[in-house]
């Protein structure tokens, strides 16, 4: 029987509860807080720090997060659905994550992870294996213009990501689709080509901009960057969908 640290501690901005957007059937978020990017659309602006802020973030162990999420065990079994790590950057804190994901492999819940893989090799070695879906975001192929977006360079992401290629037991490539930086047919080309040489990616998420975080930032005392970009439709992305499935991936908008 594996031996689980309950006393391990990391700190959490969020729990929800009935998600059904962040892999299969019914799922409990488990929202981990600090992230190495700084996306200028990021809507949980108040997740990049590592820091608990007023409002912002506990400081909780294996044992409070169990106690939360085992709330909804019996939905987790009736819908095949489970736990997911999300952020912020969830892969930041693996010892935190690897205590949890042991929590419910006992308790027989899958887990996945939302994930841009801006972390070291070693830890994507160590955690993806224990998975059951990884939802990789790419944002960019070209490294200046990811940079422009995100704050870093991605070599590190796209190295990462043919590994989650090959040990993940099942990967999701998922695009946040952005007017002013990936939003066109040239970028989303990019990205398609690229996932293909993830042979095992058969699934592509076109997730629409949203400006659903601007008021956090106000909040925060910080300026958002895109103020005036218009929020994308589901319509808006049919076109794109169309050019992702041209290649060969099943194409959902958002999810």
């Amino acid at each position: 029987m594996e031996t689980i640290d309950y006393e391990k501690k990391a700190c959490v901005f969020n729990i929800q509860r009935y998600s059904i957007h962040d892999g299969p059937g019914i799922r409990t978020i488990i929202f981990m807080k600090g992230c190495p990017l700084r996306c200028k659309w990021c809507f949980n602006p108040e997740s990049q720090s590592y820091k608990p802020m007023k409002d912002f973030g506990t400081m909780m162990s294996v044992q409070d997060v169990f106690d939360e999420i085992k709330k909804d065990q019996g939905a987790y079994r009736r819908s095949g659905g489970g736990i997911t790590f999300s952020g912020g950057e969830a892969l930041t804190h693996p010892d935190f994550v690897e205590e949890v994901i042991k929590v419910c492999r006992m308790s027989g819940w899958t887990t996945a992870v939302e994930t841009e893989a801006y972390v070291p090799e070693k830890t994507i070695h160590r955690l993806v294996p224990q998975l059951d879906y990884v939802l990789l975001d790419i944002k960019a192929i070209p490294s200046d213009l990811h940079k422009e977006g995100t704050g870093v360079t991605n070599e590190l992401i796209l190295q990462n990501a043919l590994i989650i290629n090959e040990i993940a037991k099942n990967v999701v490539v998922r695009v946040p689709v952005i007017p002013t930086f990936n939003y066109s047919e040239k970028q989303i080309n990019y990205i398609c080509r690229f996932a293909k040489h993830m042979n095992h990616v058969e699934t592509i998420h076109l997730l629409p901009y949203t400006d659903f975080g601007k008021s956090k930032y106000k909040m925060l005392d910080r300026t958002y960057e895109l103020e005036g970009i218009k929020p994308l439709s589901a319509d808006d992305l049919l076109p794109l969908r169309e050019l992702v499935e041209g290649h060969g991936f099943k194409c959902v908008i958002g999810g």
